[in-house]
This record gives structure tokens, sequence and C-alpha cells, in this order.
């Protein structure tokens, strides 16, 4: 397979598509142990070289589906909220053979996943693969840090376009609000609440505008507003590793325990009139 792969990129189309294949059902046949994963990079390398300018406009739906169906195997055991060797993998191909994916045809679908549900499970049900698709087209931060979030156990859904609300139990609702604009940060502006879900329960919204972090962190009865800029290598989901906001610049505002106008602005444009949690429908 090593062999196939490295010569995938010097074939055509009809020969790329079978190293795909191959590489499918050689894994699906257990020739890598259950715990080793040495063959994602594999997979990934001959996803990628899918991606070649000479695709007839005719087998775009086939070279499309089959992709598509990689990307579901790859995408299966990539973490979405950390970066890790399979999120790399998975994020490459994905770039690779995205404008592909419009043309998905679920009969060649369900062709292409023949043979393989025994080994890949779920993840090539026709639902999945074609979810894997829309997500990748869409290109979509929020909707991925829904189910990153949703990975990592959080009880998470999306308010409107730009905002996300995380409801549970926190000793510290502005870090978990943090952890969730990190999942997110590639959006050019998202906005994140954590909160009991109580009337009276302590609660957190979190607003990412690059380079500027917003928080309003309402653990006491009168929230504090707080101004962060961030600038380098630093981001929120780093922030969020961290596990706090030491390492990020503090922008003074005079009183913390008032709103300030780069606050109203994001605000504005997240289209909320006030920082309080909605109460949602379970």
């Amino acid at each position: 397979m090593e062999r196939l792969v490295a010569l995938a990129p010097h074939l055509g189309p009809p020969e790329r598509m079978l190293v795909v294949r191959l590489t499918l059902w050689t894994v699906a046949a257990g020739a890598w142990p259950p715990a080793h994963t040495d063959w994602l990079p594999l997979l990934s390398r001959a996803v990628r070289a899918l991606n070649r300018n000479d695709l007839p406009e005719r087998i775009e739906p086939q070279v499309g589906s089959l992709a598509a169906v990689a990307l579901a195997v790859l995408r299966s055991h990539a973490p979405r909220y950390e970066i890790t060797p399979e999120t790399i993998a998975f994020n490459e191909a994905s770039q690779a053979v995205g404008h592909l994916l419009p043309a998905v045809d679920s009969a060649y679908v369900a062709e292409y996943t023949a043979l393989l549900d025994t080994a890949f499970g779920p993840a090539v049900d026709q639902a999945a693969v074609l979810d894997v698709a829309s997500d990748v087209v869409q290109d979509d931060p929020l909707a991925d840090a829904v189910w990153s979030l949703a990975e990592k156990g959080r009880d998470v859904h999306r308010h409107g376009r730009l905002l996300l609300h995380v409801t549970g139990r926190f000793s510290n609702p502005a870090l978990v609000a943090l952890e969730a604009v990190g999942a997110a940060e590639d959006a050019p502006l998202v906005g994140a609440w954590a909160d009991s879900g109580s009337s009276g329960g302590a609660w957190a919204l979190v607003v990412w505008r690059r380079p500027d972090l917003i928080v309003v962190d309402a653990r006491r009865p009168i929230p504090l507003w707080r101004h962060y800029r961030l600038t380098g290598l630093v981001g929120p989901r780093a922030l969020a590793a961290q596990r706090g906001f030491e390492s990020a610049a503090s922008v003074p505002h005079g009183p913390r325990n008032q709103p300030f106008e780069l606050a109203h602005q994001v605000l504005s444009d997240l289209g909320l009139v006030g920082p309080r949690p909605p109460q949602c429908e379970p």
C-alpha cells in the first residue's frame, strides 16, 4: 500500500481511484492491528492524489463520492477539538478534495461503502458520509464546534448563526465559554454562553473577534466585563488549554462592573441587546 500510494500522483484518474479503494479494502481486511493508525496518513495521501486537473466533468460524481467515503473514514478517527496527527491527515485531505464534494451522488456512496461497514461501522453509513461531505463544503466553524464540544461531553447547542450555548454545572463558566469559543476560533465573530440553566445560577459570555476577546463573568450578582487582546499564536483555544486568561494581554476600560464601547459594539454585531444567556428549550 505504501508503494501504491507513492505512485498515485503519477497515475490517471481511474487508477488513482483504485488506489483509494484498495487502501480502504486493505484496512478493512485487517492488514493493520486494530489499535494501529499508521494507515491514516496513507489514506489521506491517496485521497489528496485525487485532486488533479485531469478529471473529466462526467466522472466528478464518482470521484467526489469516493473522496467523501474516504473522508468519512478519516473523520471518524480525527478529534475535532484537539490537533492530532489524525486531525491533520483529515484536514489535509478535506482541503485537497473539498471542491469535488458538491458532486457527491448517494448511489455511488452506497457502491463505494460496500464491504466497509464491518470494519468502519457507522462511519460509512450513507447519512454519515453525506454529513461529513456537507460539513466540508459548508466550512462552518460553529457547526464543527458543536461536534467537537459534544465529543468532549459538553451539552451544547447552537443559538442562531453566531452563538453557542453550553449548559451544565460549572465552577467557572467563563472557562467553559472560552473552551466553546476556542472550538470555533476560525469564525470571524463568535460568542458562547456557559450557564447552569437556572434563573439565579452563575453564567458567562465570551465573545471572540480577532484579536479581541471579551468576557462577561457573572459568578456574582453584578457581572464583570473584561477585555483581552490576543496576538501572535495565542488564541482562545490555546487559552482554554491553559485553563486561564493569564497569558492574555488585558485592556483596561475603567470600572469592570460596566460594559465598554467595544463590548456594546460586538453585542450589537451578535444581535444581542444584553449579555444574559437565553432560556432555551431543552
